[in-house]
């Protein structure tokens, strides 16, 4: 039997499914011809990595960011049929993404991976390009995220600008990388800031320091599109693929064997006789209680955390907030309410997965460094990686606002008045022209009744005139008539809008438009800001505290569940010992035997 076998017959043996899962994986790939190489670009934030992948690609369409925001991987295969995307959200849904240039940074923070197909053949269609967070990263989650995964790389290309110095956070993580098997490539960028005898300069310091090979190093320059140092790399990978993906998965294995060898000799020690046996039982339950305790631990050291993504949280929610219902309320709407309220779920539904991906990735981190300070086996997290957090959601969050109605309130008056503005205004033209009650009628049946508003300030000129007084007293008098008959003034209006295609009166469209001009907007912007500071965002503030908890008792309990379940694996692997012990000898004797060769075959692996 080969190694892949052997361990898996061992772990089906004693329990391990997971185990067994992971040994299918590796065996698949092992009989593939042409298996994929996969090359994350680890490097620090603005080094050109994503800008590195556009010059590779034909799309050019991934956003380089411009601070640290997104803990995104992204996946790059080439040589695909068209350009397109698929992403994989914060609940595992895959969501097709037609144009790349659509896939914006700030909307993937919560994506869980972004898998970018692209028709470049540049590079070779088998390697798989990964776009990673940036190292220095201060945000946990995009250290979580790179840590989470580098157990799937086969190798690393690892870019730096050329015109800086190496990092400690770089030297750390090269050093990390040489343990665990995995070939480093150094990737130089920015080249085109160098002359020819720098560029050589910075290659033997760099290869010299970091003791990585001459022949693994490629200098670029992106947009120079000058990239034959990197190609020839990536066809030296290629060349060498086969060995690289032996040399990585024989390190898997030789981890799991380690693993096992553990466990198999836990199990052996326990069945020398009933003794041992009971006291390794009580030793896992006593294990069961020590990780209980530390993930009481670990959750207590999380609150000033939970504490400090509350607030950061918050504030980003009343800044995102407060600019687009600013922008909603000073431009057009048919809806203001309906809009708003749709801007104030969508925001609140985007940064709750943030939240809670961020408060997942800061208790890996904890349970990380407690581990080490305790010097104890860590926490185990798979859970915890694997955990749905989907239906832990932010609704119905306090809505108090009148939009649509604000300075309206008088609009009626308004249009009152301006009939009898109009009326007034005919007084003056029948004073002006002698026309009495027909020249009333003609000015607002002719559709001049604005002119005549202007000749209002005429009428003191023409006070002293007795005649024209008479005239005007009749004329006010119809004035009157007709402010009181403003309702069919107004059907009139409202018939000649249909005929347009308005469904507002012609005079309610008017007034309307003034007073969303001189007093909806202002008041929209008032209300806005004073809605945000005493309504929604206490709201959203206390909602947040609600679901921190309910989120750290899921974790809780789930990571506990997780503890529960792998030691009553050793449990009762224990308790079939004994049953074997005591009812049939012989098969436990057998059953020795076998855990000794298993021992002795796992040395040799």
């Amino acid at each position: 039997m080969n190694k892949i076998e052997d361990l898996r017959s061992i772990a089906e043996s004693i329990g391990l499914t997971s185990i067994v899962e992971e040994l299918t994986l590796i065996e698949l790939r092992s009989k593939q011809e042409n298996a994929n190489i996969i090359l994350p670009l680890v490097g620090e934030f603005s080094s050109g990595k994503t800008t590195l992948i556009n010059a590779l690609t034909d799309s050019k369409g991934l956003e380089s960011a411009t601070k640290p925001t997104t803990a995104t991987i992204y996946e790059v295969h080439f040589g695909s049929d068209s350009c397109h995307a698929e992403v994989i959200d914060a609940n595992g849904n895959c969501i097709e993404v037609e144009n790349i240039n659509d896939l914006k940074n700030e909307e993937l923070a919560d994506a869980k991976v972004v898998t970018v197909f692209d028709t470049s053949t540049r590079i070779p269609a088998s390697t798989i390009i990964v776009d990673t967070p940036g190292l220095s990263s201060p945000d946990p989650q995009h250290k979580q995220t790179l840590v989470n995964f580098l157990p799937k790389a086969d190798g690393i290309l690892l870019v730096t600008d050329i015109n800086q110095q190496m990092t400690r956070s770089l030297t750390d993580f090269i050093e990390m990388i040489k343990l665990s098997q995995r070939p480093i490539y150094l990737i130089l960028t920015k080249s085109d800031t160098k002359s020819e005898e720098d560029i050589e300069s910075a290659k033997q310091y760099i290869s010299k320091n970091c003791k990585i090979p001459l022949k693994q190093v490629a200098v670029v320059s992106a947009t120079k599109d000058s990239l034959e140092e990197l190609y020839t790399l990536l066809d030296s990978i290629q060349e060498e693929k086969k060995d690289i993906l032996k040399r990585v998965d024989d390190q898997r294995l030789k981890n799991i064997s380690k693993m096992m060898l553990k466990q198999v000799e836990e199990l052996m020690s326990a069945s020398l006789s009933d003794e041992n046996t009971d006291e390794a039982i009580r030793m896992c339950q006593q294990e069961l209680d020590r990780v209980k305790r530390q993930i009481e631990r670990l959750v207590d050291s999380v609150a000033d955390d939970i504490d400090e993504q509350e607030r950061t949280t918050t504030r980003k929610f009343e800044d995102i907030i407060f600019d687009k219902l600013n922008t909603l309320v000073t431009g057009k709407s048919s809806d203001f309410d309906n809009e708003a309220m749709t801007t104030i779920n969508n925001t609140a539904s985007l940064l709750m997965n943030s939240y809670k991906n961020g408060i997942q990735a800061a208790i890996c981190e904890k349970a990380r460094t407690q581990s080490e300070r305790e010097k104890e086996d860590g926490i185990s997290l798979e859970s915890l990686k694997s955990m749905n957090l989907s239906n832990i959601q932010m609704t119905g969050l306090t809505y108090n606002m009148d939009l649509n109605g604000m300075g309206h309130e008088y609009d009626q008056w308004i249009k009152v008045g301006v009939i009898a503005a109009a009326a007034v205004g005919t007084v003056a033209a029948v004073a002006a022209t002698a026309g009495g009650a027909a020249a009333a009628g003609g000015a607002l049946a002719s559709g001049k009744a604005i002119d005549a508003i202007d000749t209002v300030s005429d009428v003191g000129s023409i006070i002293s005139n007795q005649k024209a007084v008479s005239r005007i007293e009749k004329a006010v008098t119809l004035a009157t008539k007709v402010t009181q008959k403003y309702e069919t003034i107004e059907n009139g209006a409202q018939a000649l809008s249909g005929k347009v295609g308005s469904d507002k009166g012609l005079i309610d469209s008017m007034v309307g438009f003034v007073t969303d001009k001189l007093l909806s907007k202002p008041q929209r912007a008032r209300a806005v800001r004073n809605y945000i500071d005493s309504s929604l965002s206490p709201d959203f503030n206390n909602r947040l505290k609600e679901i921190s908890l309910e989120l750290v008792n899921i974790v809780r309990v789930s990571l506990n569940e997780e503890a529960t379940e792998i030691i009553n694996q050793k449990t009762n692997s224990l308790n079939q010992l004994k049953a074997e012990r005591k009812e049939q000898k012989e098969q436990f004797e057998q059953r020795i035997s076998q855990l000794r060769e298993y021992k002795t075959l796992l040395l040799t692996i």
